[in-house]
């Protein structure tokens, strides 16, 4: 089996992934934007930073770049669902 670093297995190193993806999310972004697509691009590019300093990212790659993208895109959706499932409550 393929170690991804700390003795990781791909699923472990992607479920890491994904859970740091989504903390940068919850910490950085706010619920007011109506999309992803309203979110700054300075907020994502700072963001996408940030994960570089842990991740290998190569945000020349232009098909990673849209795939991580897509990992924040839906951490953001559930961000948005969370706040609006919180306000109901």
């Amino acid at each position: 089996m393929a170690d991804y670093g700390e003795g990781k297995n791909l699923a472990e190193a992607y479920t890491e992934f994904k859970y740091d993806i989504g903390n940068l999310v919850q910490k950085d972004c706010s619920a007011e934007f109506k999309s992803w697509k309203k979110v700054y691009e300075e907020l994502k590019k700072s963001m996408l930073g940030e994960l570089s300093v842990h991740w290998d990212v190569d945000e020349t790659d232009e098909k990673q770049r849209i795939y991580v993208d897509g990992l924040f895109k839906q951490s953001f959706r559930q961000l948005k669902f969370d706040v609006l499932r919180a306000r109901e409550d």
